[in-house]
């Protein structure tokens, strides 16, 4: 887990909007110090209430910026990232230097557009249509470092600095979170002027098996369970996983419904798919993942009921047939290849070996092949679809 260090100057409202992302769970991050150049803030008073050490290194007690600097850097000591949230006092190139890559601002405007500390004034003096806030990389120029998000705000014909400077303000609480979050997770790099968002780590925690084709499948859960992850399972695939000695909750255990309809029905909630379609950085569904008690699943491991197989049967009935069109199967892979930015979808029974090995040596799955396996998956339920077309237009 990172620590964070947050300087500010004021009420701290981008402070709370951090606070309120940790104890959400949508930050793994611990707030180590919050520090101010003022004495008697908001910002102290918010992380007093949230149990954060919390410092007031007042300007007016430092003959220059260097001793006032260094007071600062003492207090961020073991910091991994440093945030500057309404802090107004402009840091030396040798601060900035020290945290280089690791230290954020706020600022609200579109930058490069009206920098400087005056931008909600100076957007309504030009008549700007359109202003917004700005997350970006300090470097040693006044809000000129690299940008990494942006969220636009409409500027209205009968805006002050006051009401323009609300609406951005709502923006800020979003943003800022999010763009720590990709922080965190390693999805920030700085190419010159510009901050490349990449897919990140994705650690495999907990993995899904149900799977027609069961060819290596234990031996496949087998190599995950050593290497820590969750394994989640249905009948009996759960049953063969479970009978090898291998720690697996079944569906039903972790919905809190059983499999009914002689199967057609298990894998259909909002546990499993909530679980799979959560977009990871978006805050509001990681709150509604924990509102409802869903946990995220990274790896989706899906193989069909064989109904080509079962078609090729010398007097196979309609009924068999259609007793063998999966539909919980394709809705998973699905939404896991849909997800691909955040899961791992596996239809192949020959990828095993490859993915195991990836996960036992790195504890992920990189993004090119994430984006590989989904569209293999993609592929598997349009020939599986096709498939099924093609029997009941001739049946």
């Amino acid at each position: 887990m990172i620590k964070l260090g947050v300087l500010c100057s004021g009420r701290g409202t981008d402070l709370q909007s951090i606070i309120d992302a940790i104890n959400s769970g949508y930050l793994s991050a611990e707030i180590a110090v919050v520090l101010t150049d003022k004495p008697n803030v908001g910002a102290l008073a918010r992380a007093e209430a949230a149990g954060i050490t919390n410092i007031c290194v007042d300007r007016k007690n430092f003959t220059n910026r260097e001793d006032f600097e260094a007071e600062l850097i003492k207090h961020l000591k073991g910091v991994d990232l440093v945030i500057l949230a309404g802090f107004m006092r402009i840091l030396s190139a040798k601060f900035v230097r020290r945290y280089e890559g690791r230290i954020m601002n706020i600022h609200p405007s579109l930058l490069p557009a009206f920098p400087g500390a005056h931008a909600h004034r100076d957007v309504l003096a030009y008549g700007a249509k359109v202003s917004g806030c700005t997350v970006h990389f300090v470097d040693e120029g006044t809000d000129t470092g690299a940008i990494i998000l942006q969220a636009a705000v409409e500027v209205k014909e009968d805006d002050t600095e006051e009401t323009l400077a609300a609406r951005v303000l709502e923006q800020e609480h979003k943003i800022y979170p999010q763009a720590i979050r990709l922080f965190i997770d390693g999805r920030l790099k700085i190419v010159g002027r510009k901050v490349e968002i990449g897919g990140g780590k994705m650690k495999i925690k907990r993995a899904l098996i149900s799977v027609s084709n069961k060819l290596d499948v234990v031996d496949f859960a087998r190599k995950l369970s050593k290497c820590g992850v969750e394994i989640i399972s249905t009948g009996g695939t759960g049953k063969a996983i479970r009978a090898a000695g291998i720690p697996v909750t079944f569906v039903s255990d972790l919905t809190g419904f059983p499999e009914i309809m002689n199967g057609r029905v298990k894998t259909l909630n909002p546990k499993i798919h909530g679980g799979i379609l959560a977009v990871r950085d978006n805050p509001e569904h990681v709150q509604q993942m924990q509102e409802n008690g869903i946990e995220p699943i990274d790896l989706v491991v899906v193989n069909l009921y064989p109904f080509k197989k079962t078609i090729r049967k010398p007097n196979v009935t309609l009924e068999d047939a259609i007793e063998n069109i999966d539909i919980g199967g394709p809705a998973m892979i699905r939404a896991a290849a849909k997800n691909f930015k955040f899961v791992t979808v596996v239809t192949n029974p020959e990828r095993y070996d490859e993915i195991a090995k990836l996960i036992t040596e790195t504890g992920e799955v990189p993004l090119d092949v994430r984006k590989s396996l989904a569209t293999e998956a993609f592929a598997h339920t349009a020939d599986y679809d096709a498939a099924i077309t093609k029997y009941l237009a001739e049946a």
